[in-house]
């Protein structure tokens, strides 16, 4: 079943965002973002429960400002997207993607965005096979003074 998250969720969604390939930080870090999310008319956090247990999320936010590659406005961005490891590779991430799809769709958008680290080949491969296409390649600088 694929659903809108519920405050009761927030420690299960802080715990698969806490997986370092996710997002990264600490389970009471990310509990209080996901708050915030729940908060929000333009964030939807759909999660993947079988048996019970919540088993992957993905996290769509509606942009108005300029998304790489896109030409129109408002935009679905892809945020975040986690399946747990035994439960990849069957399909959830798609489905979640359908889910967010007509969640976007309802609320104006006709295009989808996101991102993805260069070396996160995994990311890269889901994107591509949810039909993304690749946009553009950036590197990021830093220089402590």
């Amino acid at each position: 079943m694929i659903r809108e998250a519920e405050e009761k969720d927030i420690c299960h969604l802080a715990k698969l965002a806490s997986l370092p390939e996710v997002w990264g930080g600490t389970e009471d870090e990310l509990c209080e973002d996901f708050r915030e999310l729940l908060g929000s008319s333009k964030n939807l956090v759909a999660v993947k429960e079988l048996d019970g247990k919540i088993v992957a999320f993905a996290n769509i936010r509606i942009r108005s400002e300029y998304v790489a590659g896109t030409t129109t406005s408002p935009v679905a961005y892809l945020e975040g997207i986690a399946v747990a490891k035994e439960y990849r590779r069957k399909g959830i991430a798609k489905e979640l993607f359908e889910f967010c799809t007509g969640w976007a769709k309802k609320r104006g958008c006709t295009e989808f965005g996101s991102d993805c680290l260069i070396a996160n080949e995994e990311s890269y491969a889901l994107h591509m096979a949810l039909g993304f296409k690749e946009i553009e390649r950036t590197v990021h600088f830093a220089k402590k003074l």
